[in-house]
């Protein structure tokens, strides 16, 4: 009597292999960092209001990563998504529910932002640098968005994120200010109201200045023209401070002005620029902007007692890191790529890119605490651009999900609808062109008027 054979396994079908994992484990891992009640904020957001097509809000985010993450076109996005079997929509439909999204998007990007803020800093100081940067949608040559940030120096990640268009200006109102943070600033946040607003908060201010847009007074109330007392310096000083006072709508208080002299190099370099924005703007050059050209002028109330006017300096310079991560977002994480010019969507774009940036500083957060001693590392710390790049492409291949040939097999008539171009009244030449070969016979080729059509 022959022994009984084991059950062969069932082969796996196409239709299986074409679906292949409904969600992949690292997409799993990525979601669990998500606010508790994202699904249900997707819902009260109007982001998710029928499941017939996109059917849980993982799939709507999914598909706001593939778009704004792989700068991909609607389309491609809809191609992909039949592919993953993460949504059966058209180009049309993407962008419509991409559109709705941009609520709960903002929700979260708010809601991970403020679990980094709340996250205490080790050494019990928090540095903060905040900045901006332009970007254009597509053709344009100006301003048409902007993307204002606040930047944790001990975390090496972003701490705040909204996006403006052009009539949003730099300014530290937009920003949450703590009691006992030391916020630093560019020339653009030298302004009375915003100044009023942080030293009334009880944080700590580094602020260059212009020497025009933040009117000054000494301790005595007299007011202090800073272009000529810069002038009035002896070219032999280098470094100068001195106590002034403003008087912001949230009252007096008192600073300290600290002026660095440039070394020659620099100060010419400075003053062509001024001297070409001066022509620019077709207004007369200024004396005195290019005697200000060849200073670094800042504010602060940190305490000299604790705070030379030396070490004042050096730490204003570690506000060039936020300009570098502002770098590292547009050269690797194609910040500035925008697609779209509806306004809805342009958002959308920005704000996925956001969470992708969240998503990707919570990933190297978790692994570069066990490499401390290397970003420590004074003499040869780790490249942060080498490191980015190497997990911002882990988490497009999270978000991408994994494709086989056999998916594509499958999928391919499904696919007509996305890789086809839709109707044009100008025919396709290389198409034409094929049709007019195959009409080839051994009396010689068509007539050369069936050839023209190509082209018309």
């Amino acid at each position: 009597m022959p022994e009984p054979q084991p059950n062969p396994k069932p082969k796996e079908t196409v239709e299986q292999a074409a679906k292949g994992p409904a969600v992949p484990s690292d997409w799993q891992t990525a979601l669990a960092g998500m606010p508790l009640d994202w699904e249900t904020s997707a819902r009260t957001c109007g982001a998710v209001v029928r499941r017939r097509e996109v059917r849980s809000a993982g799939d709507l985010l999914r598909l706001v990563l593939a778009y704004s993450l792989w700068d991909w076109s609607l389309r491609q996005v809809a191609a992909w998504a039949c592919l993953l079997d993460v949504a059966q929509l058209s180009d049309v439909a993407v962008r419509k529910r991409l559109r709705h999204a941009r609520p709960w998007l903002s929700q979260l990007v708010g809601q991970q932002l403020i679990r980094v803020r709340a996250l205490a800093p080790a050494s019990g100081v928090r540095l903060r640098l905040l900045d901006a940067s332009v970007i254009t949608e597509p053709g344009s040559v100006g301003t048409d968005w902007r993307v204002h940030v606040g930047f944790d120096v001990e975390q090496s990640r972003l701490d705040e994120w909204e996006v403006t268009d052009e009539h949003g200006g730099e300014t530290l109102l937009r920003h949450a200010i703590k009691r006992g943070e030391i916020i630093v600033g560019d020339r653009a946040y030298g302004h009375l109201k915003g100044l009023g607003y942080l030293l009334s908060a009880g944080a700590q201010c580094l602020v260059r200045l212009n020497g025009y847009n933040l009117p000054l007074k000494t301790p005595h109330g007299q007011p202090l023209e800073v272009r000529a007392w810069l002038a009035s310096l002896s070219p032999r000083t280098t470094r100068v401070e001195r106590a002034v006072q403003v008087s912001t709508p949230q009252g007096k208080f008192a600073l300290r002005l600290i002026a660095q002299r440039l070394p020659p190099a620099q100060a010419e370099a400075a003053l062509k620029r001024a001297r070409a924005t001066s022509r620019k703007n077709g207004t007369r050059f200024n004396p005195l902007t290019g005697v200000m050209a060849g200073w670094v002028l800042v504010i602060t109330n940190l305490p000299a007692a604790t705070w030379s006017a030396r070490s004042v300096l050096a730490l204003y310079r570690v506000r060039w890191q936020v300009e570098l991560w502002f770098k590292r977002c547009k050269s690797l994480i194609d910040l500035d790529q925008l697609r779209a010019k509806d306004p809805e969507l342009a958002q959308v774009y920005l704000l996925g890119k956001a969470l992708g940036v969240i998503l990707l500083e919570d990933q190297t957060s978790q692994h570069s605490a066990a490499l401390q001693e290397w970003f420590d590392d004074c003499q040869r710390p780790v490249s942060l651009w080498r490191w980015t790049a190497l997990w911002w492409d882990h988490l497009r291949q999270v978000v991408h999900g994994v494709v086989t040939l056999t998916m594509i097999e499958a999928c391919l008539s499904k696919l007509s609808r996305y890789l086809r171009d839709s109707p044009r009244r100008r025919r396709q030449q290389l198409a034409a062109t094929r049709h007019w070969l195959a009409r080839f016979t051994s009396l010689g080729p068509p007539q050369d008027a069936d050839l023209a059509l190509a082209h018309a």
